[in-house]
């Protein structure tokens, strides 16, 4: 079965031409998925490939929208830039957890710069995911206090579509949940349930069962 492509980028800060490791469709296999929706992958992992970074300038973000930076978008990435570019990443498929990691810590810090937080939230959760993997329990719960902070600013402050609102409060409710703060959990899934509870969303649906457990283990 074939697992590695490479496909090709241009990056928009830079303007260099690269390519970088893609993974084939059919190499993706989902064999479960935890409480937070965490996918519990067979084979691969697919968590180390989810992001695309330029090896010139470290321009870093999710494969989807890579190539969708404003002009001043294009100038916040670059002072980042500025700042990470030395650091040596591997980012051939024989990466490494630590690279990986690496990679999200970047990405989230561009998309803080970008004023796109929900996309800076959704790094961090990312990376507890792939602490989690590596039984890196401390590493784990610092990438889930920096989600939890990020997804809180981005439903407070960002203009979300309905989907990314109930993600944000399901996640401030789980994420709370996972770091034992069970009266948060509650406040939040009782606010999603509120505003949304007659979404088919799988968000809700998980949401029902984990704000059961809180509240009756709490």
């Amino acid at each position: 079965m074939r697992t590695f492509w490479r496909r090709s980028y241009v990056c928009l800060v830079c303007k260099r031409e690269f390519e970088s490791v893609r993974l084939f469709s059919e190499a993706i296999r989902i064999k479960s998925r935890e409480s937070d929706l965490k996918p519990v992958y067979e084979g691969v992992n697919v968590l180390m490939f989810q992001l695309v970074s330029c090896p010139n300038c470290l321009y870093t973000s999710f494969e989807d929208d890579f190539g969708k930076l404003s002009t001043s978008e294009a100038e916040a990435v670059a002072k980042v830039s500025e700042r990470v570019k030395q650091i040596k990443i591997d980012l051939t498929e024989n990466k490494s957890v630590r690279d990986a990691a690496m990679q999200y810590n970047i990405a989230a810090a561009m998309y803080v710069a970008r004023r796109k937080l929900f996309r800076s939230a959704e790094c961090f959760l990312k990376l507890a995911w792939l602490y989690r993997d590596a039984d890196a329990s401390d590493e784990e719960r610092k990438a889930l206090e920096h989600a939890k902070e990020l997804f809180l600013k981005s439903y407070s402050e960002e203009d979300l579509t309905e989907e990314r609102q109930i993600a944000a409060l399901f996640y401030l409710g789980e994420i709370n949940k996972r770091l034992g703060e069970k009266k948060e959990a509650v406040r939040w899934f009782s606010e999603l349930f509120k505003k949304f509870g007659k979404s088919d969303s799988i968000y809700l649906k998980q949401a029902r069962q984990e704000w059961q457990e809180v509240s009756f283990t709490g």
